[in-house]
């Protein structure tokens, strides 16, 4: 027995080790993973109340828009900011954002320019 043990705990202890990292792996692809859109801010469609840790109430605010894909596709997505950038944004800012198709909006950042070859309306 004590053979055994020396012999192929590390190998037992390795293995459930991968096993925990890929099913850690595959639940973040699911919960957060999605496909990439592009949105031009266009206008606030509301507010939200947003609390801080230390019941501290701010405003968050609900965005709508038809954002485009990298390969050309249209959707139109609907994503409210959240405590650690609640806005609000400046008219025409971009935004990407990641569409979850379980989730929806999982994720957005505030970018610069669109990668080439999106052609976003002004």
């Amino acid at each position: 027995m004590e053979k055994f043990l020396g012999k192929y705990l590390g190998v037992c202890a390795f293995i459930l080790v991968m096993i925990e990292l890929l099913a850690w792996r595959a639940w973040t692809l699911y919960r957060y993973g999605g496909q990439h859109y592009y949105l031009r801010i266009e206008h606030s469609v509301g507010t939200r109340p947003l609390s801080e840790p230390v019941n501290y109430q701010i405003k968050g605010h609900v965005y709508r828009g038809r954002a485009l894909s990298q390969s050309g596709q249209r959707k139109m997505v609907t994503f409210t900011t959240n405590a650690d950038n609640p806005g609000p944004f400046r008219l025409g800012q971009l935004v990407r954002v990641t569409v979850n198709r379980h989730y929806g909006v999982t994720q957005y950042h505030l970018i610069d320019r669109v990668p080439t070859g999106i052609m976003l309306n002004k």
